[in-house]
């Protein structure tokens, strides 16, 4: 029952789509105790390893995921914050369904419980729920920051509903407390994650503590004088020793080298991130992997060439194309459609952004096939003077 001793993880998921088959691309979670204070915030982008879906509605690019975790790496510390606690969301039977579909994929058992949504309570949608009750409205489609929207609804309307918490069990691998989060261009509230951060009962509860810290304080890939003495502040508190700091310090550089590595590529960009990162952590910046000479971006497209299409596209004018539309615009270009990615059958992959992670763009990197980014694909077939026609 609300109001009782409970304690409650109020979710938010962006996903690529609503089906069986889409993945969870960003998910934010608020840990409320029995009186409904946040004890800590979580979130994430997560790599889906596929199409992104539709970007122009959630916001998120294969760049921005290109060195997030998958949901695998990140089952664990999500587990943590939502298990045996009543969970809320606005749309709650949505998230739900999106997170339960992510751990049984790892063959993780999740039993829900009975959670509160402030979606049916309310029967507004968020902005219009929030304004009704005077709470401050969210970024929309940021996970977290619906998340902390659905948390303050939850304070306003006290509900006295039943309620259970949720179950799970069998969750693989280990925690991690790498994240990669979008950039906000604001500073971390790092002196609330010191007074309000989760507690570990693991042995190496102090270092999960301190890289919690770390990892908030690195959302820019740098760390001011000011963070630096937040970071000094915690691993005093803790008693850590030089040796435990650096200890950590490179065990998350070494994620984050993982997260580059993990589709074959590291970027010019990605390359210089992992330098900062390593510079600011006192590490050997020879240890920072190499750019490697991305062969398959490319920006021909030889005539006759075989094509194939990957991702959700979306015009100049914001609305979206249909695949089929581009594969007749290819074909009467006097290329080939092509449905799949082979040695011999495909030449190029036109994709809306050649950083993709789908399973054709991966295909392509490693066949060496060229990835063409659609926005080029258009600028030829212009050239060839064939008049593309978007919806209504």
């Amino acid at each position: 029952m609300l109001g009782g001793r409970a304690e409650y993880a109020v979710v938010d998921v962006e996903t690529t789509g609503f089906g069986k088959k889409d993945r969870v691309i960003e998910i934010g979670v608020v840990v409320l105790d029995s009186r409904l204070r946040i004890i800590d915030e979580y979130e994430t982008l997560v790599d889906p390893e596929r199409d992104l879906g539709p970007t122009h509605i959630h916001g998120i690019t294969p760049k921005m995921i290109s060195m997030a975790p998958s949901f695998g790496e990140v089952a664990h510390a999500v587990a943590k914050r939502i298990e045996n606690r009543v969970i809320v969301a606005h749309n709650l039977m949505f998230d739900e369904r999106m997170i339960g579909q992510e751990f049984g994929r790892l063959d993780a058992l999740f039993d829900p419980g009975r959670g509160v949504c402030t979606l049916k309570l309310t029967g507004q949608k968020l902005p219009a729920a929030c304004q009704m009750l005077g709470v401050s409205p969210p970024q929309h489609h940021r996970a977290l920051a619906d998340a902390k929207a659905s948390a303050a609804l939850l304070k306003a309307l006290k509900p006295a509903a039943e309620a259970m918490p949720s179950r799970l069990a069998n969750v693989p691998g280990e925690l991690s407390q790498r994240t990669h989060r979008r950039s906000t261009g604001e500073s971390s509230p790092l002196f609330e994650r010191l007074l309000s951060r989760l507690v570990y009962t693991e042995e190496n509860a102090r270092l999960l503590q301190y890289v919690d810290l770390l990892d908030w304080v690195l959302d820019d890939f740098l760390v001011t004088d000011d963070e630096r003495k937040h970071l000094s502040y915690l691993a005093d508190e803790l008693g850590l020793s030089h040796a435990d700091i650096a200890r950590a310090h490179r065990q998350y550089f070494q994620a984050m080298v993982a997260g580059a590595e993990k589709d074959g590529v590291v970027t010019e960009e990605e390359h210089q991130i992992l330098f900062a990162v390593a510079e600011t952590l006192g590490l050997d910046t020879s240890e920072v992997p190499q750019p490697t000479n991305d062969k398959c971006v490319s920006d021909q497209i030889p005539a006759g060439a075989a094509i194939c299409f990957t991702g959700t596209f979306v015009g100049a004018d914001g609305n979206k194309v249909s695949k089929s539309e581009l594969e007749k615009l290819a074909a009467d270009c006097g290329f080939t459609v092509v449905s799949d990615v082979t040695k011999s059958n495909c030449d190029l992959v036109v994709a809306v952004d050649p950083s993709s992670s789908s399973g054709k763009a991966k295909k392509a990197r490693r066949y060496g096939k060229p990835i063409v980014e659609s926005g080029r694909f258009l600028e030829i077939v212009a050239e060839n003077k064939i008049k593309l026609c978007l919806p209504d």
